[in-house]
Formats: C-alpha cells, structure tokens, sequence
C-alpha cells in the first residue's frame, strides 16, 4: 500500500462543478472528481461450498435411472449434459438413496427447513470467520466496526435466523442492525450488497457484513416433472460473505479491493413469468418460463446501454463482465445480448462449471474469481507486463420476474 496516494491525487485533481456539466458525465466526472472522498469498498470476500462434491456424469445417470422418471430417462442425460456444469457442492448428498428416495421428495417444507438450519449455521460460520481474516485489518476491534449484517437467502426460510447464529457464535456486538433478504433469487446479492453500501456510507465509521447462503439441495424434489428435473440439474450449493466498509478509492485498489461505484436495478416490461418463486407443502420451488432466455435476450442490451449513457459511459468503457452464472443459455443470452465474446465472461463460466447455479451466491464467487485473478497478474514480475491501471467492471443478476439488479465497480 502507498499511504501518499490519496495526498498526491489530491495535489493534481482541479475541482470544477458538477452542476457545468452535461447531466449523462456528472456520475463519471464526479468519480474522478471525488476519488479523495470515502467510498463505498469491498474490503474482502469470502466463498466456501458444503461438503458432498457431485460429478454431473454421475448425478445425470442416477436420476435417468429412477423408476418414476424412466420415460423421460434420455431428455434427463441429454439435459444434465447441456449444462457445461462439471460439479456441484451440495449439502444435500445427491447420489445417496435417502436423497432421491419417494419419501424424501415428499418430506414436508417444515422437516427441510429444520435441515437448512442445521446444515447453513455451520457452512456460514466458516465463510463469515474466513472473511473477517481477510481483512487488512484484524485487530479484535474489527468484529465491534461490524454495525449491520444482511444475510440473504431464497432457499431457507428460519427466525431467528442465521443471521443471529452468526453474531451468538462470532461474539458479535449485541446492538448490531440486521436485514434480511428472500425471495430475491439469483439477485440478492446485488440486493444486500445495495443495503451494505447505502449503510456504510450513512454511517462511515462502520462496516457492513453481508452474507448470501443458498442450499438448494434442501428443497430437492425427484418427481415426474420435467420442470424439477431442469431445476435441480443447474442449482448447486454455497455460501458468500464479503465485508464493505466506506474508504479511499486510491488506497482500496493499492489492496486489490473492489471500489462500488453505483447500483442499478430494472424490472423489464411483460417478463413477470420469466423467473416465479413459490411455496408449497414440500419445499420452496422455482418455475422457469421457456420465454426467459428471449426475455433476457431482448432485455438485457437496451437496459445495459441506457445505464451506461446516464453514466457518461460505453460497452467500450468497461473492461470487466461479472455475469450471474446462471445456466448455459442465460450466459449465452446474456453474450449475444451484449456482444461479448467467451473471454470477456470467462470468470463466469468458469463458476458455472465448478459450481453450478448457486443463486445470490454466485455473482460473489465471480467477484472473488476476478479480483485473485486480478491481483495475480498485479503481481507478476516477469513475462507478459502487469496492468498498471485501474480496470472499470458491471456485474449483474437477475431478480423473479426478469429484473435486473446490478453494481458498476473499479479494481486496480
């Protein structure tokens, strides 16, 4: 870290007004403008995955073969082989006999939401500990900077939740504000990471925890619908936690750490049956609509483009894509949409693969993905040159309905 940075940009930034320029360059010259000023940061990120590691070859085989779903056997193996997913990391094993089982699909929403607690608690306790030790800073004041906590999930539902888990089991301070999010499915990430931000810059002096944990496996259910079998093909299991704090643009990306720069959100006309989230007696389900690849398709760009010019801002003004890793037709939507190429979304499929679906959780992991990568080549002494600066990034998912929630950020 060089401490003199924020001293020395100071020293050559001229302050003009705002108000003087044209309305769409405000956000962008203000960026450059205020790089003196507290910023919302993601000081740290987090990622840990449950235990049981699931080949796709071999889940695809095992769910052909149930009796109950002989006769779509064949779309099953085929499906399963679409989805470009290597593995998943499920809390649930899913190549056990319990877990396929008759009487296990039919297990009520109550039994699965005791298995969500017991199976999240723990996963979220590692993952929070882990991203506390990320921190710069690991005085034992760190724990008491903590003045909000915004846990985040679709797939469990539980009071007091594991939000309050994590402050009995951390020592968290007791006056501590809690936000829950549900219900927001693959974009409440964005969602908490919005509320985090909004908090430390009200209140600088604090820190903001949010944690997404997502266990899909708990509400799996193997019957004849070929909806489920889709389903329960792409989701996986894990768990994000990422620490923001309000600090110096310069000094954030001397540490490699993610500065937010803005957040935008869109619910995109007529796509309200794109992504349905429910309840019913054996667990919480999610219904895709075949429309949703062309919703995102014919949605995505003009969305993405309108929120750039506000900003002052291009497609070519970015240099990072963090794209929700949700299936192989989402990304390729989402490519086609945009123009992108697979190396412009490479972190993204490389989630997808490793991973599956993990909803809110997912777009976390892509971050982290970006910012080791990031930091690695920072580093590097010899061969191919460094990048020296700063890189420009949009990461965005996707919200029931088709909504599109998203964060425009800076990395070094």
């Amino acid at each position: 870290m060089r401490p003199s940075n924020v001293e020395a940009y100071r020293a050559q930034v001229t302050l003009p007004s705002l108000e003087s320029l044209p309305s769409a360059s405000r956000l962008a010259a203000g960026i450059a403008v205020n790089a003196h000023q507290r910023v919302a940061v993601i000081e740290s990120i987090a990622t840990g995955t449950p235990e049981h590691v699931i080949p796709q070859s071999e889940a695809a085989k095992l769910i052909a073969s149930l009796p109950r779903l002989k006769e779509n056997g064949s779309r099953i193996e085929k499906i399963y082989q679409n989805t470009r997913i290597d593995t998943r990391h499920l809390a649930v094993n899913l190549l056990s006999e319990e877990a396929v089982s008759p009487e296990q699909s039919a297990a009520s929403i109550q039994s699965r939401m005791q298995v969500f607690k017991e199976k999240a608690v723990p996963l979220a306790e590692r993952v929070v500990r882990q991203a506390l030790a990320n921190l710069p800073d690991v005085s034992p004041t760190v724990a008491d900077s903590l003045g909000l906590i915004v846990f985040v999930s679709s797939t469990g539902f539980i009071a007091p939740g594991v939000d309050a888990e994590i402050i009995e089991r951390l020592g968290l301070k007791r006056n501590i504000a809690r936000v829950t999010v549900n219900f927001m499915g693959c974009a409440a990430a964005m969602n908490g990471l919005r509320v985090a931000c909004d908090h430390v810059r009200a209140y600088p002096a604090n820190r903001a925890l949010v944690v997404c944990l997502e266990l899909s496996s708990i509400n799996a259910v193997f019957e004849d619908d070929l909806n489920d079998v889709i389903i329960h093909s792409i989701f996986g299991d894990g768990c994000a936690a990422v620490v923001v704090g309000a600090g110096y643009a310069a000094i954030a990306k001397d540490r490699g750490q993610i500065v937010v720069r803005d957040h935008f959100s869109y619910l995109v006309e007529g796509s309200q049956d794109g992504i349905t989230l429910g309840v019913n007696d054996t667990g919480i389900t999610c219904q895709l609509s075949p429309k949703l690849p062309e919703y995102i398709e014919t949605g995505v760009g003009p969305v993405i483009e309108r929120y750039l010019a506000s900003q002052g801002l291009t497609q070519e003004s970015i240099d990072l894509w963090a794209v929700h890793p949700g299936g192989t037709r989402i990304i390729q939507k989402v490519q086609s949409a945009l123009g992108l190429d697979d190396s412009q979304v490479a972190p993204s499929w490389a989630v997808l693969r490793e991973y599956g679906n993990m909803l809110s959780a997912s777009i976390l992991f892509v971050l982290e993905r970006m910012a080791s990568e990031r930091r690695q080549a920072l580093s590097q002494g010899s061969g191919v040159a460094a990048p020296t600066s700063s890189m420009r990034g949009l990461g965005f998912s996707f919200s029931p309905g088709v909504g599109i929630e998203g964060v425009l950020f800076e990395l070094a």
